[in-house]
């Protein structure tokens, strides 16, 4: 059995809660030391209290989901004896409303290029 952390941290830092205005900058850091700058997305939660450079949950999603699709790609590949030069993928997901009327990743379209 495998275990990955995840430590994900906000502050207030003296702005207002209570009317909705603040801040959802917040980081992500990894087990391996890595710490990514995230924030909700301005799509969803108007600028300023959003932060355009950070890493949005929604994008996560895609890029995770990316990434697992490449490095199954890459393993099957390696085995077959196939030589991967490069690969891409300009993966994209869909908020929207599913069945039960709720904001959900409703699809995600993967579009591998392989060379």
């Amino acid at each position: 059995m495998s275990s990955y952390t995840a430590t994900i941290a906000w502050q207030r830092d003296a702005q207002a809660f209570v009317d909705h205005r603040y801040s959802r900058r917040h980081s992500w850091q990894f087990d391996g030391g890595a710490v990514v700058p995230a924030s909700a997305s301005p799509q969803i939660v108007p600028l300023p209290m959003s932060d355009t450079a950070g890493v949005d949950p929604e994008e996560a999603f895609v890029a995770s989901l990316s990434s697992c699709h490449m490095l199954w790609f890459l393993d099957i590949a390696c085995r077959a004896g196939w030589v991967v030069d490069d690969y891409q993928d300009a993966a994209t997901g869909t908020l929207a409303k599913n069945a039960d009327g709720l904001l959900a990743m409703t699809t995600v379209t993967l579009r591998p290029a392989v060379r």
